[in-house]
């Protein structure tokens, strides 16, 4: 079980923004961690584009898991994880960072 990634992005019109983010790389080759990284932040913006305002979905994107929540007013959250990850456990851990930042 391994999670890569977790990105926190907004969805304005007419394009996606990525706000923050965290990566765990330490499992890839040196060489490729950039390369991958770069992958995830784009995926992460794609799936966000594509998805509807109000919409929780789950994507696969090669041997990974993209779990989006997009909110009602843009802001989106976006975990990467291996096929082995919780669904739950990822969906959770958005609505954690999604109350963080509704305090903020």
């Amino acid at each position: 079980m391994r999670l890569y990634s977790l990105s926190v992005l907004y969805k304005g019109d007419p394009k996606v923004h990525l706000l923050k983010a965290a990566y765990d790389v330490s499992t890839f080759n040196f060489f490729q961690r950039s390369s991958v990284q770069e992958f995830m932040t784009f995926t992460s913006q794609l799936i966000v584009e594509r998805s509807e305002l109000g919409s929780r979905a789950s994507v696969k994107e090669q041997e990974y898991l993209c779990h989006v929540y997009v909110r009602n007013d843009g802001l989106a959250g976006v975990v990467i994880a291996d096929n082995e990850y919780p669904q739950r456990v990822c969906f959770t851990l958005l609505d954690k960072v999604r109350e963080r930042l509704r305090r903020r």
